[in-house]
C-alpha cells in the first residue's frame, strides 16, 4: 500500500537531535535550500524550505505544532510565499 501525502509541499523526513538536523541528513536540508534559492534568482520565484518538528507531545501544550527543540524528526517542505 503506498502513502499518499496530504500536500505536494512535502519532501522528505529528517531525524533531529537536540534540536538540530543530524549530521547525516544536514547535506540533504542544505541542498534542498540551495536548489530552492537559486530557482528563486533565476526563475523569480517567492519559495521557501520550511522544518515542521514532529515526535511525542509531553503537554497539551504543543497539539499542533512541535517546536524544533523538541522534535524527534521533522518533515520537510517547500512552500511558495
Amino acid at each position: 500500500m503506498t502513502r499518499t501525502n496530504r500536500t505536494s509541499a512535502y519532501r522528505f523526513t529528517v531525524r533531529m537531535v537536540d534540536g538540530k538536523v543530524a549530521p547525516e541528513d544536514q547535506a540533504a536540508v542544505d541542498g534542498l535550500r540551495t536548489v530552492v534559492k537559486l530557482g528563486n534568482s533565476a526563475f523569480d520565484t517567492h519559495q521557501y524550505v520550511k522544518l515542521q518538528g514532529r515526535g511525542p507531545r509531553h503537554t497539551r501544550r504543543y497539539h499542533q505544532s512541535l517546536p524544533l527543540s523538541m522534535a524527534v524528526s521533522a518533515d520537510v517542505y517547500v512552500y511558495n510565499r
